[in-house]
C-alpha cells in the first residue's frame, strides 16, 4: 500500500507541478518521513523530465537525493546512478549557479558519492573552466580532499570562502581531514575558519571540534574544561558528547603521561611477594617462556629491596623466545646481556661512573610526564662528553640506588631506563634507532615511545619515527608473549597522518591486550 506521502508526490508530479513534487518528495526521504525510494527509478526514467521539470529542479532533485540512493540496494542503487549519469549526459545548455544545484556540481557529487573522485575532479574541473563559481570552487576542494591531495584541497576552498566569507561549511570536511590524520593545529585553524563564518547550523560541528583540537595540540587542561562546557550548553550536540569521550581517552597516554608497569609473569610474581610480605632469602621461579633480562635484574634488585639484603634469585624457563632476545638486527644495535644461557644475562656492559649515573637518578626521581623529562634532559646532555655519553647504556642495567626510596625496585629500574633514553635522544635522535635494532629489553619501550611522541610534536621526525616503530612492529613475536607489544600498540597510536583504519586497528589490538 502506498504511503500518502507518495501519493501526494504523485499527484503533484501528474497534474504538472513537477518541481514542487521534486521539493516535497526529496524533503521527505531528506527528514527521514517518507522511506519508500519506488518513485525513483520512475521519475529518472522520464525521457522528458529535463523537458517538464527545467534543467536546474532536475539537477537540484538529483543533489538532495543522492544519499537516498545510497541507502538502497547494490543493484538498484547502481540503476538509479544509471539514470542520473544518463539525465546529466542529456543537458547539454546549463546556466552557472552558486550552489548544489549547478550541474556539474550535481554530477561531480554523483561521482563522489559512486566513490570514483577522479571521473569526479575531471567535471568539476570542466564546469570551473567554464566559468569559476563559489560551489564549483568548493567541491573541487572536497573532490581534491577525496583524493587524498589536501594541499589542493585547502586551496580550492579558500578561494570558495573568499568568494563568499559566509559559506565556509567546506572547511569543517577539511577540518575533518586533518582530524583524522592527527594534525591537531591543521585541523583547529579549518574548524575556526567555519566559527568565523557564523552559519549556527556548521558551528555545531566546527566549535566542539576546534576545542578539542586545541587540547591535543597544547595538553592545556582549560581546553579540556572548554570542551565540556561545551557539551554541557548543548545537550542535543552529539559531536560535542563524542569528542568528550575520545578526550577523556586521549587525556592520559602510557608512557608519555605516566609511567606503565611491566607485566612479566616474574615481576607479577615478585608483587604478589610484596603484597604477602615474603622474606625468604632463596627465590625459586619456573616460567613456560624466557623473560626479559631487565625483568630478571629487576627481580634481583626487588628481592634485596624487600628482604633487606641481597637474596639468591634461580630462574628456569622452559623455552627461549622467539624471536631470540640475545638477537640484533645489525652491528649498531646495542648488546646490554651476554647469554651462556636463557635463564642467566650476564652484563655486557660496564658499571657507569658515579658523575653519569647521578644524572640519571635525579632526572627519574623527579614526577614524570614525557615532556618535562624530554625538555630537563638537554641541560643533562650538555655536561657530558663523547665518552661519558657512552655510560648512558651502562646505567640502564647498572641503576643508581635511590636517595630516598619511593619506588619499588622494578619501577624504579625502568624510570633509570627511560630517564637515560631521554638523555641519548637529545645527544642524537639516532641514539633511538641503535636500542631499537639491538637486543630485546626493556630500554626498547622508551626508545620507540619516545620517538613517536617527538613525530606528534614536530613532524620532521615523523619519518624517523615510522622507520623506527616498523622495525620494532616487525620483532613483535608471533610465537609467545611479548614483553613490548601494549607498549607498541600505545607508541604507534601517536604517529600523526595516518588513516582513520590505522588508529581504530591499533586501539582494537590495545583493547584486546588489556583484556587478555
Amino acid at each position: 500500500m502506498k504511503s500518502e506521502i507518495i501519493k501526494e508526490a504523485e499527484h503533484l508530479y501528474e497534474s504538472g507541478n513537477i518541481q514542487e513534487a521534486f521539493r516535497y518528495y526529496a524533503g521527505s526521504l531528506w527528514r527521514g518521513e517518507e522511506n519508500e525510494t519506488e518513485l525513483l527509478s520512475v521519475w529518472l526514467s522520464d525521457e522528458n523530465i529535463i523537458d517538464r521539470a527545467g534543467e536546474e529542479a532536475v539537477c537540484a532533485f538529483i543533489a538532495c537525493i543522492l544519499f537516498a540512493i545510497d541507502r538502497c540496494e547494490e543493484l538498484l542503487r547502481e540503476h538509479l546512478w544509471s539514470l542520473c549519469h544518463e539525465i546529466f549526459d542529456r543537458i547539454t545548455v546549463c546556466a552557472d549557479r552558486q550552489d548544489t544545484s549547478d550541474r556539474y556540481v550535481a554530477e561531480c557529487n554523483l561521482y563522489r558519492h559512486e566513490k570514483k573522485p577522479e571521473k569526479a575532479l575531471e567535471v568539476i574541473l570542466r564546469g570551473l573552466k567554464q566559468k569559476p563559481t563559489i560551489s564549483r570552487y568548493t567541491f573541487t576542494g572536497l573532490t581534491y580532499l577525496d583524493l587524498e591531495k589536501a594541499e589542493e584541497a585547502e586551496r580550492y576552498i579558500e578561494l570558495g570562502v573568499h568568494a563568499d566569507p559566509g559559506n565556509a561549511s567546506a572547511y569543517n570536511d577539511l577540518g575533518d581531514y586533518y582530524f583524522k590524520k592527527r594534525h591537531w593545529v591543521k585541523a583547529g585553524e579549518c574548524y575556526y575558519k567555519v566559527l568565523e563564518a557564523g552559519d549556527y547550523n556548521d558551528c555545531g560541528w566546527a566549535e566542539p571540534s576546534w576545542i578539542f583540537c586545541c587540547f591535543m595540540a597544547s595538553g592545556e587542561p582549560c581546553e579540556l574544561e572548554r570542551l565540556l562546557l561545551c557539551a554541557a550548553a548543548d545537550i542535543g550536540n552529539g559531536r560535542a558528547k563524542e569528542l568528550c569521550q575520545a578526550a577523556a581517552f586521549e587525556t592520559l597516554k602510557p608512557n608519555v603521561d605516566y609511567l606503565d608497569s611491566s607485566s612479566e609473569s616474574i615481576i607479577n610474581a615478585v608483587r604478589s611477594m610484596r603484597k604477602e610480605g615474603t622474606t625468604s632469602g632463596v627465590v625459586r621461579c619456573a616460567t613456560t617462556c624466557q623473560e626479559t633480562a631487565s625483568s630478571i635484574n629487576a627481580v634481583r634488585l626487588a628481592l634485596e629491596q624487600i628482604c633487606g639484603k641481597p637474596s639468591a634469585f634461580e630462574m628456569t624457563a622452559g623455552k627461549a623466545q622467539n624471536p631470540p632476545l640475545d638477537e640484533r638486527l645489525d652491528q649498531e644495535g646495542i648488546v646490554w646481556w651476554k647469554y651462556p644461557d636463557i635463564n642467566t644475562p650476564l652484563a655486557a656492559l660496564e658499571r657507569p661512573s658515579e658523575y653519569v649515573s647521578s644524572f640519571v637518578g635525579e632526572l627519574a626521581a623527579t614526577d614524570f610526564s614525557l615532556k618535562t623529562w624530554y625538555e630537563a634532559a638537554e641541560k643533562y646532555a650538555e655536561k657530558l662528553s663523547d665518552t661519558q655519553c657512552v655510560e648512558l647504556y651502562g646505567v640502564m642495567v647498572f641503576p643508581p640506588k635511590q636517595k630516598e626510596e619511593r619506588f619499588f625496585a622494578e619501577d624504579w629500574l625502568f624510570r633509570v631506563q627511560f630517564a637515560a633514553v631521554c638523555i641519548l635522544a637529545r645527544i642524537s635522535f639516532h641514539e633511538l634507532n641503535r636500542i631499537c635494532k639491538g637486543q630485546l629489553d626493556w630500554p626498547i619501550i622508551p626508545a620507540f615511545t619516545l620517538a613517536a611522541w617527538l613525530s606528534s610534536q614536530d613532524v620532521s621526525y615523523a619519518r624517523r619515527a615510522e622507520e623506527i616503530l616498523e622495525i620494532v612492529r616487525k620483532r613483535i613475536s608471533k610465537e609467545n608473549y611479548c614483553f613490548f607489544e601494549y607498549a607498541y600498540t600505545c607508541a604507534a597510536y601517536l604517529l600523526p597522518g595516518k588513516d582513520e583504519g590505522y588508529y581504530r586497528k591499533l586501539w582494537q589490538r590495545r583493547q584486546s591486550l588489556l583484556e587478555e
